[in-house]
Order: structure tokens, then sequence, then C-alpha cells
């Protein structure tokens, strides 16, 4: 990972190669330095851009570690609280006789493990628990929101998928298929309705052109404040480890 180096100080940063881009730019979020530019640009190009933006990078970097500063990762243990739907409940899990992890929601996470595990692996029990039951719960929110915008748009994906992409929450490929991704089950709803909304508007539009915006805008009128929602929301998810 390169390295920009400003007196005493080191800020590594990633570069993304992007079809779509057309100059050079710097993203600084919770999450780190990324410089995104054109395919096939030089690297001696990308140094001398990053180098040229460094007073205003050191400031903006300092400016977000900040205010947001780093968060632990997610534990899952009783009398935490996890996050779903856009809010946090709380985890109360009790060892039993139970011979897996089971799940009971309702507005709180009542969840009974096996007494036979140890402490730390009853956490990483529950987690994956946890994970599968969330993973489903959101698939049939997607299908749901699904039916209702392909319907709208008089169209049809060729199937519909879970992902864990680190840099999409949703997908649409040339064939039709769509890829959401499963984290947005922490979303509140209106969110993971945005993202749906969004890829099946791809279906028909290949790119975020003026029409595929006009076409969005006529399916979900309030899509640009819940686009908004969802960059406020990436900024409180915790990290899965």
């Amino acid at each position: 990972m390169p390295v920009l180096q400003i007196g005493e100080t080191n800020i590594s940063y990633t570069i993304r190669y992007s079809k779509r881009s057309k100059r050079q730019r710097i993203i600084v979020s919770p999450k780190g330095v990324e410089v995104v530019a054109p395919i096939n640009t030089p690297e001696e190009l990308i140094t001398k851009f990053i180098n040229s933006k460094k007073d205003w990078l050191c400031k903006t970097v300092t400016e977000t570690i900040r205010k947001y500063p780093q968060k632990l990762p997610q534990r899952y243990i009783n009398g935490e609280k996890v996050m779903y739907r856009g809010s946090y409940f709380l985890l109360n899990i009790n060892s039993t006789d139970a011979n897996k992890v089971i799940i009971n929601y309702e507005n709180i996470f009542n969840i009974q493990v096996p007494r036979c595990l140890s402490e730390e692996e009853k956490e990483a029990a529950v987690k994956q628990a946890l994970i599968d039951w969330k993973r489903e719960q959101v698939y049939f929110d997607i299908l749901k929101f699904v039916q209702i915008y392909a319907q709208k748009l008089n169209t049809q994906p060729k199937s519909i998928k879970l992902s864990q992409q680190k840099r999409a929450w949703g997908t649409c490929s040339s064939k039709g298929s769509i890829r959401i991704n499963w984290r947005l089950a922490d979303a509140p709803l209106s969110v993971l309705e945005y993202v749906v909304a969004h890829e099946i508007t791809h279906l028909l539009h290949h790119n975020h052109s003026k029409e595929f915006l006009r076409a969005l805008g006529n399916i979900m009128p309030d899509y640009k404040q819940r686009k908004a929602d969802l960059k406020s929301w990436e900024i409180e998810l915790l990290p899965l480890e």
C-alpha cells in the first residue's frame, strides 16, 4: 500500500482505477484514504497528484479521525446491542440444553446457546447464527422490494442473490442478475428499499445517465434523501471482525 509522508506523519492510501473517472480525486472516509484515477493513469502522475494535495489531505484526515474515532468490532455477548434495520437491539443470551443456537426476535434478541460451549465458542456461535438469521431476513425483504419495483418498471431480474462486497451495496450485471449486500439487513428498511430500487432501475439503464435518474425518480421521488441516509448509516456500521 502506497504511503504519503508529511513531516513525521505517514498516510497510507489505496488506488482504485475507474472507467467512469475522467480525472483523479481523493476520497477520505473513516475507512481510509482512496485515490480514484482513470484507467491507465501512470503511477507517477498519481504520486504527483496526491503530493500536490498533501496539506489538504493532512487536515482532512485529522478532522476525519477526530470526528469518527475508530470503532471496535461488534461483540456478541450477553448485554451487548447489535444493529438491525437501523436500530440497536439488546442481546439476551442464555445457556440452555439446546443443541444449537436458537434466536427469537421481538424488539430484543432472545438467544439460547448450548451450555456445553466455552465462552469463546458461545460468542462465535452467536455471531454466526445472527449472520445466518440476518441473511435470511434481509433476503425476504429484498424479494418483497424487488417485486414492487420490478412491477413498476415492467421488468424482471434474471436472478437475485446476496453478496458481501466491500465497495458496493448492490450490483446489476449486463445479463440482469442483481446482487444485494446482506449487511443492508442492518440498515433502515427505507435504505434497503432504495438500493433495491436503484439496482432494478439498472435493468433498464446500465449507467447513471439522466434517463436512469429520471426513471429512478419516477418510482422513488425521495431517492436523494434515501441515498443520503445510506451514507449516514454507513458511518455507524461496525466492522464484523
